[in-house]
């Protein structure tokens, strides 16, 4: 029989301990003041354990391993655990016919000879002076020129009629802020410098202040903020591409917003990553919630949108669309109850182990759609059926406030969602690309820290629209901006747009190509 609880664990109300002690004290029972009092002691015990757990798993100053070897080594106890077994390895091989050496540097890179010239050009032997026989290149070295600053200095040349007094001076080229005093180039590299490799405006304007350059960052800013309006038509038609018919993917994250009407000068955005096959659009909203969702889906809503087990995009499924679930959500719950030391959560962990390994073996394999379908029809669905039974098992047994408890519950609410991917190869088990993607903005929202109202919001989601999908594209994102900056700058059509994407841009111009082209398990 279970001992009713004085008082919450969580709250203790002392009032209420205390006047329930005069009364027991009063009728003398003793027993069951003794017995009360040990209860509510062992289950704080118990409370104040979960909460240092939780504690310490969100101070981790690194992202934890979710893999089960990680959980299970951090889990067995160093003073009674076996020897690991070291790897046995046979002789060393001297067969060196399968070894290519050193990998060539890109063939497209400049190369600029420098002459090793000998020193001593007189002969031992004779005194006479050697003459140069030829230089044989020996070995290549990839290095880096420093940049360069320089200022432009544009001469607009004036012409004159010999017959008459007619006089015409060139008129001025087109840039991205008019009558600036930062080039076209210089603004690119800072958006690029921003974005691709998160340094801050501020920290671009202390390095130009070591050359000896003073540029304030409210100019050199705002500059980088024209760019992205230039931009921004590109983000449209991205976004346009993302919204087509396709299997959808989203995650979202908050963005820092500074607004000077808040009391504490600066609220919480949302910025939600959608995917589809290698298209990628980032899209700002001022909350998350589903009317959000609903102004990017815009009139189609019943489409396959795969996410996380959040309540904002349930709607989908009232309007006849699909919601499939993540595996690497629905074990997570999981993992951080091994961590706490459940060794019942290790079991599950070691199931759903499993799901991942075909996964993966799908992908090395180079599975198509078909393909996935069927491997996961064969293998996949019997670890599902084992999954479920143990699951039913343990949320028998288990409390439902417990971490375990959580994790079970999570996979028993979303069971239906995390069983679609076995019918459609086109469907990820997780959710894992979105939150990659989202990572281009968390890394750089730790550096640059806000965005400016939500103008400064829609700016951040157009730029990391355009980047992310240079990337999905493999196009070197850094170089496309500098290319497209400038057709656009002078004036390129809106209604040829649609040759500026990545995909039209890597056809008319390989040399965008970054070479890094991987997967995208997707349809296209």
């Amino acid at each position: 029989m279970r001992t009713p609880s004085i008082t919450s664990p969580y709250a203790p109300d002392v009032e209420k301990v205390r006047t329930w002690l005069e009364a027991k004290i009063a009728a003398r029972l003793f027993v069951e003041i003794v017995v009360a009092i040990l209860a509510l002691i062992a289950r704080m015990r118990d409370v104040n354990t979960e909460l240092v757990t939780r504690l310490a798993f969100l101070k981790r100053k690194r992202p934890p391993s979710e893999t089960l070897e990680r959980i299970e080594r951090q889990l067995v106890l160093p003073l009674f655990a076996a020897p690991m077994p070291k790897p046995k390895r046979g002789p060393r091989s001297t067969d060196r016919s399968h070894h290519h050496g050193r990998a060539a540097f890109p063939a497209h890179l400049e190369r600029i000879p420098v002459k090793n010239e000998v020193a001593e050009r007189i002969c031992p032997k004779c005194g006479a002076e050697m003459k140069t026989v030829a230089f044989s290149t020996c070995c290549e070295t990839l290095d880096v020129i420093p940049a360069k600053i320089v200022v432009i200095e544009r001469r607009d040349e004036t012409v004159a009629c010999p017959n008459d007094d007619t006089i015409v001076s060139a008129p001025p080229p087109p840039q991205i802020v008019e009558k600036g005093k930062l080039g076209d180039t210089l603004l690119v590299e800072a958006l690029a410098d921003k974005y691709l490799e998160h340094m801050p405006i501020e920290r671009q304007c202390t390095r130009f202040a070591r050359l000896g350059i003073t540029i304030a960052p409210q100019t050199l800013g705002r500059g980088v903020c024209a760019t992205i309006d230039l931009l921004a038509p590109i983000a449209k038609v991205i976004e346009e591409q993302t919204r087509a018919p396709g299997l959808l993917g989203t995650d979202a994250t908050a963005i820092p917003i500074l607004d000077p009407l808040e009391p504490a000068g600066i609220r919480s955005g949302t910025m939600w990553c959608w995917t589809n096959a290698r298209w990628v659009t980032f899209f700002y909203s001022r909350a998350g919630d589903s009317d959000s969702v609903k102004r990017f889906l815009q009139n189609d809503l019943a489409r396959v949108v795969q996410c996380d087990g959040t309540s904002v995009t349930t709607f989908l499924e009232r309007a006849g669309g699909k919601r499939p679930g993540c595996w690497s959500h629905g074990r997570r719950r999981l993992v951080e109850a091994a961590r706490s030391g459940d060794q019942l959560a290790l079991e599950g962990l070691r199931i759903i182990a499993r799901i991942f390994a075909i996964e993966r073996a799908a992908t090395l394999a180079g599975d198509t759609a078909d393909d996935r379908r069927a491997r996961r029809d064969l293998h996949t669905r019997p670890i599902l059926e084992e999954l479920r039974a143990w699951l039913e098992d343990k949320r028998g047994i288990i409390p439902p406030k417990t971490p375990l408890g959580r994790g079970l519950g999570y996979l028993h609410r979303q069971w239906k969602r995390l069983l679609l991917f076995l019918d459609d190869g086109n469907i990820e088990a997780t959710n894992n690309r979105r939150e990659r993607e989202l990572r281009r903005l968390i890394v750089g929202r730790k550096n640059w820290l806000f965005a400016w109202l939500d103008l400064g919001g829609d700016r951040t989601a157009h730029i990391l629209s355009i980047v992310a999908t240079c990337i999905a594209h493999d196009v070197n994102p850094r170089a496309y901006l500098h290319f497209v900056a400038k057709l656009v700058v002078r004036g390129w059509p809106n209604a040829k747009l649609r040759e500026l994407l990545p995909d039209r841009m890597l056809v008319a111009h390989p040399e965008l190509f970054t070479g890094n082209r991987g997967p995208i398990l997707l349809s296209p």
